[in-house]
């Protein structure tokens, strides 16, 4: 009997900006090994993450089945890749997406039919049962007769009626589910430069109408304890020599099961013993519980953002509408001090364009967020992507939601000679928040990101926040246009090019954004010119900046709001500050360390508080502040600038500001003696 042959695909686009956001395609190797599992040598599976070698092996060697992976970033790239798969196969190819994107609503369900005809079926919630149910019965009718009944974990159209078969994307045991790592299905992706994932567990507890998985109900799963600590030992056996690349613990919530924390124990006493990992992404649990605490202590020094409270927002309305709970005022200060007695950092995540969320709501949040301590702060817009309760369209109309559209990162390029690029939809408008409010949101959302994920001369703002100036008003008047009696600086002009490109990435319609994409692609000789991740970018650059612009653009805006002939004390330490704040950070293009610092503050004491109380509170004897590199930095960067050594001064700085975790390794430790 003829082998039944499936090409499963998590694609990406494959380019020079691209080149170090690729991952190892987990997802779809778990398909596969389940599959394989149940079919054996009935089938045969090959694996792609490159849409061209995809659609060149399409042709050369006429697969029966094509699943491809579905998720925001590459729905275009999908949809193109299987209008050609099906011109050159026709009927002979079966089409079946599935992923985060597809939606348990039958509307939406039917509107993915509508706007992607190319696609025969689409798997709901996880996708081993799902599919396998499909390839079963593709095994025993012939694809005509297999669609005149309902498949259990997928949807489908027959006959102009929609198929919804019985609910089982959530009940998989995880226990009969082989490693793809293990078994050797995802070797060809462990070369180059894909990134490393692991997933430890299954389902997200929690209701999120802004998430993917808020729209999921099931049981909490783990993966076998052994199954999970082989995979880590495979993981560190295949990266150890490449420090710089971080492993991503997909899991939703890390840290929720109590085993997470022997979890935590392995991968640390690993890090320590083999090298790797020294860096890590993945989302603890929201509840912040005694396992949450134990996985942070093990591990958030290796992470982006140490301990991690995504709060969104804490408007009471806005909060039921979301489907959220968040800590209460007492547990979220209590978790800041616990993250502080251990010197990690504490981040909160907040969302702009919540429902019932203002502008002025909003900036109150912010500041109190200051107040009480966090270390990064990170804004983000409001979007829309399938497979969210927010896309349904009575939601959309509740809260008269208007959007624009926007480029996803470097996710464009040539598929099969075709032009195609991924954007998303985001939120600049509502029955709460007007497109003036998004603007201004837009570049203080740049500015925080900058001072509290960057370190942007954080030692200054954190000064000006105990000098009775609301942080969030001192921003506001640092970007402000210039007035028409000022003159032109080139901060200001700096300033003004931010806001230019995020306006101009914004556009009226998916058709509209696509003609524009092409054009400036074809025109920089088919190649992804755009910058993407406009917060990095223009964060590299900022930091770039030379450092009296910056010290002048301080002076003048605290001018505003301080006399300094009133109050000389506060400018001659806030140019102290200055001074420290050019010092800390390490200069990675020449090996130049910075001299010691006389002081009379005690500045590692201030930082480690968390700036909670003034400066003048930390007055100490005259002593010298050093500066020394980090153990974590010495170790990577050496193969850090080895990877990135052919890119320009702000493209290399770009990609250390991504890929150097945490970015506190980008910055000096500062001491006393």
């Amino acid at each position: 009997m003829k082998k039944l042959k499936i090409f499963l695909g998590d694609l990406s686009y494959i380019n020079k900006e691209n080149r170090f956001n690729l991952f190892v395609p987990l997802n779809i190797g778990y398909i596969a090994s389940y599959s394989k599992k149940c079919f054996g040598e009935q089938v045969e599976i090959i694996l792609f993450k490159d849409p061209n070698k995809l659609l060149a092996a399409i042709e050369s060697e006429k697969p029966d089945v094509l699943g491809l992976s579905f998720s925001y970033w590459n729905t275009k790239l999908n949809h193109v890749v299987s209008r050609k798969a099906k011109e050159i196969l026709d009927n002979n190819l079966m089409v079946v997406w599935g992923g985060p994107s597809v939606d348990t609503d039958a509307d939406q369900q039917l509107g993915l039919f509508r706007r992607f005809p190319f696609v025969d079926a689409f798997v709901t919630n996880e996708g081993e049962l799902g599919f396998a149910n499909l390839i079963e019965k593709r095994l025993s009718k012939n694809s005509k007769e297999m669609w005149s009944d309902p498949i259990d974990g997928v949807v489908h159209l027959y006959g102009g009626r929609l198929f919804q078969g019985f609910n089982i994307g959530l009940s998989l045991d995880l226990s009969t589910l082989d490693s793809p790592y293990l078994t050797g299905i995802l070797d060809p992706f462990l070369g180059g430069d894909f990134l490393p994932m692991l997933q430890t567990s299954r389902l997200c507890p929690y209701t999120c109408t802004f998430c993917v998985s808020g729209k999921n109900k099931g049981k909490l799963r783990a993966f076998p304890d052994q199954q999970v600590i082989d995979e880590v030992k495979f993981i560190t056996k295949h990266f150890r020599d490449k420090p710089h690349l971080p492993m991503h613990i997909v899991d939703e919530n890390f840290g929720i099961l109590k085993r997470d924390a022997a979890l935590s124990d392995f991968i640390l006493e690993t890090s320590k013993k083999h090298g790797y990992p020294q860096g890590l992404f993945f989302y603890n649990d929201k509840r912040f519980s005694e396992t949450a605490k134990h996985v942070i202590n093990n591990l958030g020094h290796m992470t982006l953002y140490g301990m991690a409270l995504s709060l969104q927002t804490e408007n009471p309305e806005t909060l039921k509408e979301i489907k959220r709970r968040n800590l209460t005022s007492e547990q979220i200060d209590e978790a800041i001090a616990w993250a502080a007695e251990r010197g990690l950092p504490s981040t909160t995540e907040l969302i702009f364009g919540l429902p019932y969320e203002t502008k002025t709501s909003f900036v109150s949040f912010l500041n109190n967020a200051l107040t009480r301590g966090f270390d990064s702060i990170l804004i983000n817009n409001l979007y829309i992507v399938d497979g969210i309760e927010m896309a349904r369209e009575g939601y959309r109309e509740k809260h008269e939601l208007k959007t624009r559209f926007r480029l996803t990162s470097a996710n464009q390029g040539l598929i099969g000679g075709e032009f195609c690029a991924e954007y998303e939809e985001v939120v600049v408008g509502s029955n709460c928040i007007s497109l003036d409010d998004f603007k201004f949101m837009r570049t203080l959302n740049f500015m925080f990101y900058g001072i509290f994920s960057l370190n942007f001369y954080k030692w200054f703002f954190q000064f000006v926040r105990h000098s009775n100036i609301p942080m969030a008003d001192f921003i506001a008047e640092l970007i402000k246009p210039k007035d028409e009696d000022e003159k032109d600086t080139p901060w200001k002009n700096f300033i003004k090019t931010f806001e230019k490109a995020a306006m101009d990435e914004l556009h009226s319609s998916p058709e509209v954004l696509h003609e524009h994409a092409y054009k400036t692609f074809t025109e920089n000789k088919n190649q992804v010119s755009t910058p993407s991740l406009l917060n990095v970018y223009y964060g590299a650059q900022m930091i770039c900046l030379d450092n009296k612009v910056i010290e002048d653009a301080l002076f003048t805006t605290l001018r505003k709001f301080v006399s300094e002939k009133e109050n000389p004390e506060i400018f001659k330490t806030a140019k102290f500050l200055i001074e420290i704040c050019k010092s800390e950070r390490i200069n990675i293009f020449k090996d130049e360390k910075p001299k010691p610092v006389l002081t009379t503050f005690d500045l590692p004491k201030w930082k480690k508080d968390k700036f909670k109380q003034p400066i003048t509170n930390y007055k100490t004897k005259q002593c010298e502040l050093v500066f020394s590199e980090k153990p974590e930095f010495l170790m990577k960067f050496p193969e850090f600038k080895k990877s990135f050594s052919d890119l320009d001064e702000k493209s290399f700085y770009f990609n250390a500001l991504q890929f150097m975790v945490p970015r506190t390794q980008l910055l000096y430790d500062a001491t006393l003696r």
